[in-house]
């Protein structure tokens, strides 16, 4: 009993004097404190004042009898431990202290050796619940000490523990406001797919598509997060853990501008071109998808600079990219591909629908009204891809195409000699 002795606190209450004070010695056994009442009434002030762990009552007392003080105990606190005391001519009483869901009855005279093994019992449950709230607490302050976001959900998918992070980002301050302003846990993942639970989708899943966005409802912005989820196979649980990566994403954005982005004309680069191209060749062998390449340039244009100046030259080259970006289909790879060339990348367009995109283009270029009333021609090369070709052939069958266009005249659409429509 020694180990459980420390914290428990006892409060007992016996209308007969001579009994209370035969126990209080025994109790004292058992509690760092006991609290003594002679009736009902007293003993509710006394709880009220200390809250005790364990009451240990008499049923049958003047002002107010032990039930009574035991429904107004329960409504301060529904856990309340509380043992109650009773002889055989009380059954009335002992049924109402059944039906009040208390810890327990011991008939009267009362067993010291019976109530010390009750009271055992109670104080090993307080022990135990003690130790599992400081366990709790414990696990919570490691929670709240991570910086990524924690849900952790049951086998029946209800959440049933979060740390401070996550309901800070959904600007709540407990679960049940979360509950109530997010209802269907889908609406906060934009990359819910399933009739299930979300966090079933991003089991298996590779780490590329476990990238999510979230919109922080704390600030209102878009956030970026690596979304990692752990089944238990005992519990079925699923923890789940929303890792930051905005910062991250946010650089490696800047840095794919810088790597492929043309600073002049703001579109894509030779580098990227040629990533692209790769992973389109790759499809096609795959898919056998058609795939087309434009490759243009503005005509006589070192003539132009020489007239103009380059900063005249370079505000063409700017204003002509745009107006052939805005021309592209969404699926259409655009790049600049040195000096006044450009290149654009057609999937799933064959040679002759290519044709008529790079007509389309250059009619669009010759009838712009550039910079000052300036008008500029470009001469297009077309070409399609065949099952035996690599980069290196395809690019050098458009150049092939494009050079053909400037032998013949220039603002023209040229396809590869020995193809055709």
């Amino acid at each position: 009993m020694n180990q459980y002795k420390d914290i428990v606190t006892i409060l007992y209450v016996e209308d007969e004097d001579g009994v209370r004070k035969g126990f209080l010695k025994t109790l004292n056994r058992y509690a760092k404190e006991v609290y003594e009442a002679k009736d009902g009434e007293e003993g509710l002030e006394l709880y009220k004042l200390h809250h005790p762990d364990i009451v240990v009552t008499d049923i049958k007392m003047p002002k107010m009898n032990g039930i009574e003080m035991a429904k107004a105990i329960k409504e301060i606190d529904k856990d309340q431990k509380i043992i109650v005391t009773t002889a055989h001519s009380e059954s009335n009483y002992l049924l109402e202290a059944i039906s009040l869901q208390l810890s327990g009855y011991i008939l009267k005279p009362v067993d010291k050796n019976i109530l010390k093994d009750k009271i055992l019992e109670l104080a090993k449950q307080q022990y135990i619940e003690i130790e599992s709230e400081k366990n709790r607490y414990l696990i919570q302050e490691i929670a709240n000490f991570q910086n990524n976001m924690l849900v952790v959900y049951d086998k029946l998918d209800e959440i049933i523990f979060t740390n401070k992070m996550f309901l800070k980002f959904f600007n709540v301050i407990n679960l049940e406001e979360f509950f109530v302003k997010y209802a269907t846990n889908c609406e906060i993942i934009n990359n819910c797919k399933t009739d299930g639970h979300w966090a079933d989708d991003f089991l298996h899943y590779d780490d590329d598509k476990r990238v999510i966005s979230l919109v922080d409802k704390f600030t209102n912005k878009k956030k970026m997060f690596i979304l990692d989820v752990k089944k238990m196979e005992t519990t079925h649980h699923k923890i789940c853990t929303f890792t930051e990566i905005t910062k991250i994403a946010t650089k490696k954005d800047e840095f794919e501008k810088k790597a492929y982005k043309d600073e002049l004309t703001k579109i894509y680069n030779r580098a990227k071109f040629n990533i692209a191209l790769i992973d389109e060749i790759v499809n096609f062998k795959i898919n056998n998808n058609e795939l087309s390449i434009l490759f243009f340039d503005i005509d006589h244009f070192k003539m132009f600079n020489d007239t103009y100046g380059h900063q005249m030259g370079d505000e063409i080259l700017s204003m002509l990219a745009s107006i052939v970006d805005d021309s592209c289909r969404e699926t259409d790879l655009f790049a600049r591909w040195g000096g006044e060339e450009f290149i654009v990348l057609l999937p799933n367009v064959g040679l002759k629908s290519a044709f008529k995109i790079a007509e389309f283009k250059r009619n669009l270029i010759e009838n712009h009204t550039f910079k000052d009333g300036l008008k500029v021609t470009c001469s297009f090369g077309v070409t399609t891809i065949n099952k035996d070709d690599d980069k290196d052939s395809f690019l050098k069958r458009v150049d092939d195409a494009l050079y053909k266009a400037k032998e013949n005249g220039r603002n023209r659409v040229e396809i590869v000699e020995g193809l055709v429509l």
